[in-house]
This record gives structure tokens, C-alpha cells and sequence, in this order.
């Protein structure tokens, strides 16, 4: 139980998920920072895509399907942010904490872990490539490399 929560929470901090083609942690630490709210609570239901907080993590439906054979009876966790200083570059630097508690029957699994992140800007950041290419117009690329 203990592995799953585990590898639950490496998803969560990786780079690969996104919420409208940006890192979602980024865009929850934006959130975060914009309506000083430190922390968020959520549940992973198997099967369904995972919301944080109203922000559904793209393709997270890949993830959450591999849940569905083990028969979790809860799967929550938390996300904190914490002002962690300023990265070389000038952005806001934050950590972001993230727990995950896992129970099937009588077992219980937990894991934490943390990742320094800095809130979403979109002068600064461009959306993955995949996303950029199906949601966003021509004449919006073209704005973005001209910039």
C-alpha cells in the first residue's frame, strides 16, 4: 500500500501531468498564491480523472484506470505550498508538499514528497507541445514564438 501512495505521489509532482498543457503543480501554485490558500485537499476516485481543487489533470484517466483492480475503499491527499526564496531567474520559488493516504479493508498505505516549483506564468512558460498543437490557434503560436 505503502508503493502505491508512493507512486501515486511521484505522478502528481512529475513534469508529465499537466492542466491545460502547463505543469499542474505550477498552476496550483499560481492558484495557491492568488487566493492564499496554502493548502489543498483532494480524493483520487479509480477510474475517474483526478480534480485538484476544481483543475482536472490532463489524461490522469490512464492512471486512475490502473486503480480499479485493487479494490481501495479511499485514496486522499493534500497539497501545501511554501515561499521557499527566489530562483536565479527571478521567479517566486515554492515547495509544494504532497501526502497521499491509501486504505483497502484494514491496511493502510502513506507516502510524502515534496518538489520546488514556482506559480504558473505564462510570459514565462510555453504550454507541452501536445496541448499547444490542439488548443491554440495558428495565429497564437506564431504570437508566442514572436515574443
Amino acid at each position: 500500500m505503502d508503493s502505491l501512495a508512493h507512486s501515486l505521489c511521484a505522478y502528481i509532482c512529475s513534469r508529465n501531468n499537466d492542466i491545460a498543457g502547463y505543469w499542474g503543480i505550477g498552476m496550483l501554485c499560481a492558484v495557491s498564491k492568488r487566493e492564499r490558500r496554502s493548502n489543498f485537499g483532494f480524493k483520487i476516485y479509480p477510474g475517474e480523472l483526478l480534480r485538484i481543487y476544481g483543475y482536472e489533470i490532463s489524461e490522469s484517466k490512464i492512471v486512475t484506470g490502473k486503480l480499479v483492480k485493487f479494490g481501495l475503499n479511499s485514496i486522499e491527499g493534500r497539497l501545501s505550498f511554501f515561499e521557499d526564496g527566489r530562483y536565479p531567474h527571478g521567479a517566486e520559488k515554492y515547495t509544494c508538499g504532497i501526502a497521499i493516504a491509501i486504505t483497502q479493508g484494514s491496511r493502510t498505505g502513506l507516502s510524502m514528497c515534496h518538489v520546488e516549483c514556482w506559480p504558473h506564468d505564462s510570459f514565462r512558460e510555453r504550454r507541452r507541445a501536445a496541448d499547444l498543437a490542439t488548443s491554440v490557434p495558428l495565429l497564437g503560436r506564431l504570437k508566442n514564438i514572436l515574443r
